[in-house]
Formats: C-alpha cells, structure tokens, sequence
C-alpha cells in the first residue's frame, strides 16, 4: 500500500511496471496460441485488466489500452495480422495509438509510393511509452478512414508532455503531433465500404468500453483493498471499545461497499462473455449479437462508472479522519476513477439502455455507441 502512495506521489513514468507486464508475457495477452500468445478467453483478459488496475490505476489503464490495440488489429487482412501479433509475441512490443476521433485533423497524403501523415490528437492514452503506434487519420482526397501500424520511434511524431490531469497521473494521456511522417504503403490501411469494416466498426466500441468498465471496478477495488487494509491494521472503533474490524457500523459499511462492488463485477462479467462471442465469431456476427452485447457492455459501463466514484468515496467514512493524510494517498482512486469516467459522456449511454428497454432499439453503430 505504502509503496503504490510512493508512487503516486513521485508520479514517475511507469517504465519498470511496464517492464515487468511485459516479462511477465502480457502483451500477449489478447493473442491467440497460434501467434504465440496466451490464448486465453475474453472474460479472463478483462479479469486480468481489472486486478492490475486494483494495483496501480495508471499501469492498469495501460494494459487495458494495449489490449485494445492488439484486439483492433483485426482491422489488418489476416497475413498481415498474424505477422504483426506474432511480432508483437516475439519482443513483448507494447501497442497504443494517437487515435482520438473527435479530434480528426490528421490528414494522409500519397508520397513517392508511400504516404505522409500531418496533424495532432489529444489524449493519447500510452503513446508515450509504445514500442508500436497505430496513427488514425483521413485521405486528404476521399476522406475515408486511414490507419498507420508503425515503430514509435518514426521521425516526426512528437508527444507534447502536456498530461497533467487529476487523476491517471502516469499514464502520459497527452497530445501529440505528427509532422510529415512517412508511411511505407504495406504499414498503411484504408478504411473500404465493405462488410468486413462494417464488423471491425461494430467491434470496437463493445470492445473498449469492456475493458474500460473493467478499469474503473478495478479503481473500486483497490479502493476497497485499501480500506480494508487500512481498518484492519489502524482502524478505530468510534467508541474504542472493540476493535474497528469488530465495531457493527464499519462492518456495515464494508457490506455495502461489497455488494455494490459485486454486481458491478457480475455485470462486467456477463458482458464479457458475450463481447467474446463476438470475438469468436468476428467477422460472421448478427445484429441482434451485437445489440446485445452492446447494450449488457453500457449497462456494465453505467454501474461501474458510479460504483468506482462512489466506492472510492466511501471508503474514507470507516477508515476516519486519519485515513485523509496524503501520506496515504487514498484519493488516488477517486482521482483515476473521476478522470476515465469522463471518456465519454455517461448519460449518452444511459439514453442508449433506455431506448433499449423502453422501444428495444439497439444502438447506432458509432465512435462511442
């Protein structure tokens, strides 16, 4: 506990925890066995997003946004796909993207066989610690959809270092620009008019806002294990008659916290394992599979986005004043929690589960929906 507070408070770059993720192989997390990864299920990737979470919200974040990453890659025709999940295997490479589609200003040019990408995006999650970047921009010509997979390392991507946000202090969610960067014409992906972009667009939301529910029950449970800790070790009963552990009032609290926690978890779950279905079965899924899954994925992201806010609020009512000291940093959870959960507007999914539950219409297949 005292050395994820250290942590928080340096707010160093999490280059040793993310070098421990990967000697620990889980930048393959989310690859099959055939390309060398772990070839585990949909449901245990978001388990294991959630517990690193619990640990360290920004490192968490992190990994969460790697998966995401690797999972889109299915965007890529399958050769070139297994090459790079292979690659990516091979050296534990870690995957983000300068990919923000509100801001879409990253214009992409033909140039001498290749291409030439300029532009910016702002809050690129893990950019600055990628050892590959997917770069979304638009052809200046048409305006279709176009995809860079290349090294981080290219001339002319430049982070701005301006993260300084209230919470997920190390997670360098910055902005950065791209000024004529080349792009070799096998690193690049257009976006076509066909069936097969139609099913990795209906992917993609289902897919993060999974992992990002995940993220913020992992803030709450962090919250909780800390709180947990906390009283059992240095706790006081408000009459000083029994030990805190013992005192019925905080032992309330604590199963209030537990149940809230619980049916989040339970949430998540089942939207898991029906985003995984639509893993399995990508690209031959059904609307209706894909309404279902988008609605249990926002219903999860509901509960999870208040539960995390309110659990890491909750926690400081057993733990006491003493608990409040920044030498603790117990607010951290309530500071990652009150920054990711405002990705993307809440009450916009609350209107999409109540359309569903009300006229039993599925979402628009979108950006964020």
């Amino acid at each position: 506990m005292r050395l994820d507070a250290r942590r928080h408070h340096e707010q160093a770059p999490p280059t040793a925890e993310l070098d421990l993720l990967k000697s620990a192989g889980l930048m393959s997390l989310a690859i099959g066995r055939e390309n060398g990864g772990a070839g585990i299920s949909w449901r245990t990737v978001n388990e294991i997003v959630r517990e690193i979470t619990a640990a360290d919200g920004s490192v968490g974040v992190l990994l969460g946004y790697h998966v995401i990453s690797v999972v889109h890659l299915r965007r890529e025709d399958p050769t070139r796909r297994q090459a790079l999940e292979r690659e990516i295997t091979s050296n534990q490479f870690f995957l983000a993207g300068v990919a923000n589609p509100r801001d879409d200003d990253i214009q992409v040019e033909p140039l001498g066989g290749g291409y030439i990408f300029n532009g910016r995006k702002s809050f690129c999650t893990g950019a600055a610690f990628a050892d590959r970047l997917t770069i979304y921009g638009r052809m200046a010509e048409t305006g279709q959809a176009a995809l860079a997979y290349i090294p981080a390392n290219r001339a002319g991507i430049t982070y701005h270092h301006d993260w300084d946000n209230l919470g997920l202090c190390r997670t360098e969610s910055g902005s950065f620009s791209v000024e004529n960067v080349r792009v070799q014409a096998d690193e690049l992906t257009i976006e076509a008019d066909d069936e097969r972009t139609a099913s990795i667009r209906a992917l993609r939301t289902p897919v993060n806002h999974n992992i990002f529910t995940n993220c913020y029950l992992g803030f709450a449970l962090g919250a909780f294990r800390a709180a947990r800790k906390y009283v059992g070790e240095k706790g006081q009963g408000w009459q000083k008659l029994q030990p805190a552990a013992e005192d019925p009032l905080i032992v309330t609290q604590f199963g209030d916290i537990w149940v809230e926690l619980q049916a989040g978890i339970a949430l998540a779950e089942r939207a898991a394992l029906k985003v995984g279905v639509l893993l399995e079965g990508y690209p031959n899924f059904d609307e209706k599979q894909r309404g279902d899954a988008a609605i249990d994925v926002a219903t999860a992201k509901i509960h999870a986005s208040r539960a995390a806010i309110s659990i890491s609020s909750k926690i400081f009512e057993p733990m006491g004043a003493r608990s409040t000291h920044n030498r603790n940093a117990f607010d951290r959870f309530w500071r990652d929690s009150r920054t990711h959960t405002l990705h993307d507007p809440l009450i916009y999914k609350v209107f999409e589960v109540g359309d569903f539950a009300l006229n039993q219409r599925y979402p628009e297949v979108g950006p964020y929906s």
